[in-house]
């Protein structure tokens, strides 16, 4: 107690009661009449006389909130499931009305009939009035997306006979080979380098006692973009929350996914497993770098904390160990263990999809925002490992696939070389140019109102960093598989961006359901583009199968054009050509392509014939022409022949003659 506070009891009495009565008068209450609390201590002690309870005066009323109408429930309860059973509905149709024999450059859009759009338009309806809804329901969500991805994505499946892509027929045939002999065959193609997902579909053919994956080829796009789409709501509730934004955060990802990388191949389950992984490490793995001995870091806490130096600032946040995760043990383990095991899993599925998952897996650890750091060795040394060991004859000789030369001629392959064709044809590739680039503004859009809201810039990093990957000299889909990998964190960002213009214009919903109608209207035509040298029939499958059984092991089947159902089967039983300067494929110049491979049997389509006249200008007919020449000169003889279809062989030789 300081020396200026020591007075007698009486005059701190004294002082006391005129401080009170002073208050008293200067805030205008008469001092007998006011409420004046009087507390008697146990022991007799005098009264002590505290200050009267001010009690404040009632200000004016809040402004009444302006009445919000309710939305009917009844109406959207029953407008959803009516609106996405029709679209269902309308798929029948959709199929019996399209002109597959009228295709041309402008892909699949120019053919469908009406029941195809409306289907398309049902289903767009049926996800916005559920998610208009005043009771959301997530079963019905669900149901409303996967067939908004059944009228959009798996179009082509619903109207198409069979499986499109070449490709996916190939990879068909790598599973045939190794479910036929149980072996990886050696010097056939680089992709039996990572031979992980041929294995387990052979495994998955024999234990199912199928013959073929003619229907597992035909529905896979439909069913691993639902997967996918899986995977994007589970990330938007880890990065956006809210009960809307996640829903539209995985139909944006449906309706700009013009990338078709989702065929059957290693490159889909890979983004599967990428998808996985990144929902583990932003969602229960996740944390934020804190500073433990209370010093502000980066950003400041509040407006008036003072600023660090930005050195100070890195440092601190460098240093700082990242907190822990609020989850038992047990679930940790269990989540570790699945990360690892997605991992070690994609190291020998595919090329490009480790690299990609790593790069993102480093910025996360760096910058200390998922805990479990050591899951990036784990990654590198399964990689490394086989690498190293499993494909060590892949890393002596064509470690340059892998790798690259920093050349831009990935830049010429992806971009420049594919504006070729009709008018059509560069129409749709053109959009596929304009696409991308729309996703990134609206990411870069999304980036910055995340950072406004939460002052962090990891998302669009997670975004860019498989951008490294445009030095190398893998092929032209490169720049395909860039947009893909960066575009899961792209569209939630571009999700965050959009969901701030509504909070600020509600009127802007109805433009935005008007750009959803317009999006999916359009990656039909992108994804479909190519339908006129990408379709395949039932016939020219069975017709193909029966080439192979009737022709002698050893012998060469080639196509015509590396189009259509060529290998999908007969991988190590028949040769498919060789290496020839200036001829990738015969169709580049037939005759003299044919003349210096002249293979034993030749395989030509109708999708050969529309890609030689959509894509290389030449006249329609041409592969009739050249079936009448090769016939006429005796090299070939005409086995077979259904309009565009054909099979040609070398004539048998005359045994009679030599005798």
């Amino acid at each position: 107690m300081r020396s200026t506070d020591i007075r007698s009891p009486g005059e701190g009495k004294r002082a006391d009661t005129e401080s009170a009565t002073t208050y008293l008068r200067t805030a205008g209450a008469d001092p007998e009449t006011s409420a004046t609390t009087y507390l008697r201590p146990a022991g007799g002690d005098p009264e002590t006389t505290a200050l009267p309870v001010q009690r404040p005066l009632p200000g004016p009323p809040p402004p009444a909130a302006p009445p919000v109408e309710p939305r009917p429930v009844g109406m959207f309860r029953w407008l959803s499931p009516l609106l996405a059973l029709l679209a269902v509905a309308l798929l029948p149709l959709a199929a019996a009305t399209t002109d597959l024999d009228a295709l041309d450059g402008w892909g699949l859009a120019r053919v469908l009939g009406p029941a195809a759009w409306a289907a398309l338009l049902c289903a767009v309806a049926a996800c916005l009035a559920e998610l208009w809804s005043p009771q959301r329901r997530i079963p019905m969500l669900s149901a409303a997306t996967g067939v908004l991805i059944l009228c959009s994505t798996g179009l082509p499946s619903v109207v198409e006979p069979t499986a499109r892509f070449t490709t996916a027929w190939l990879i068909a045939g790598f599973t045939d080979s190794i479910a036929g002999t149980g072996q990886v065959p050696d010097g056939v193609d680089a992709r039996f380098y990572w031979p992980a997902f041929f294995a387990q579909w052979a495994f998955f053919r024999d234990a199912g006692g199928a013959v073929d994956l003619d229907t597992v080829l035909r529905w896979f796009p439909p069913v691993v973009v639902t997967v996918w789409a899986i995977g994007i709501y589970a990330l938007a509730r880890s990065m956006l929350g809210g009960t809307r934004a996640p829903w539209a955060a995985a139909w944006l990802f449906v309706g700009l996914n013009w990338i078709e990388q989702d065929y059957f191949s290693p490159q889909a389950t890979g983004i599967v497993l990428m998808l996985t992984v990144l929902t583990f490490v932003l969602g229960p793995l996740a944390t934020r770098r804190t500073d433990a001995a209370g010093v502000p870091g980066w950003p400041a806490p509040h407006a008036d904390a003072p600023r660090l130096p930005l050195l100070r600032r890195w440092l601190v946040s460098a240093m700082t160990p990242p907190n822990r995760p609020t989850l038992p043990p047990r679930q940790l383990l269990l989540i570790y263990f699945c990360v690892a095991l997605c991992l070690m899993a994609i190291a020998p599925a595919h090329q490009l999809t480790p690299f990609a998952i790593l790069g993102q897996l480093v910025l996360l650890a760096v910058v200390g925002r998922f805990r479990g750091r050591g899951l990036v060795l784990v990654g590198f040394v399964a990689v490394a490992v086989f690498i190293l060991i499993a494909g060590r004859d892949f890393w002596q000789n064509q470690l340059s696939l892998l790798t690259g030369d920093g050349s831009s001629g990935a830049l010429e392959a992806g971009v420049g070389d594919r504006l070729t064709g009709d008018s059509g044809q560069v129409a749709v590739k053109l959009l596929r140019i304009a696409v991308p680039g729309l996703t990134y503004l609206l990411g870069i859009a999304g980036a910055w109102v995340y950072w406004r809201r939460r002052r962090d810039l990891v998302p669009i990093g997670l975004a860019v960093v498989p951008m490294g990957f445009a030095a190398q000299g893998y092929g032209g889909e490169v720049f395909l598989r860039i947009v893909l990998y960066g575009l899961p964190i792209l569209v939630i960002l571009g999700t965050d961006f959009l969901r701030a213009v509504v909070r600020r214009r509600r009127w802007t919903e109805i433009v935005l359901a008007v750009g959803m109608v317009v999006i999916f209207g359009s990656v039909v035509l992108i994804r479909g583009g190519n339908e006129a040298y990408q379709v395949v029939t039932a016939e020219e499958v069975q017709v193909t199968r029966q080439v192979y059984a009737e022709t002698p092991p050893g012998q060469e089947i080639v196509p015509l054009s590396n189009l259509g159902p060529t290998g999908l089967t007969g991988i190590n039983t028949h040769s498919r050509g060789t290496i020839i300067e200036g001829c990738t494929q015969l169709a580049d110049d037939p005759i003299p392509c044919i003349d210096e491979e002249y293979p034993d049997v030749i395989l030509t389509y109708k999708s050969v014939e529309a890609e030689g006249v959509v894509l290389k200008g030449y006249r329609p007919g041409w592969t009739l022409d050249l079936i009448q020449e090769l016939v006429a000169s005796g090299r070939y003889v005409l086995t077979y022949q259904d309009g565009y279809t054909a099979v040609l062989k070398k004539p048998a030789p005359d045994l009679g003659a030599g005798s």
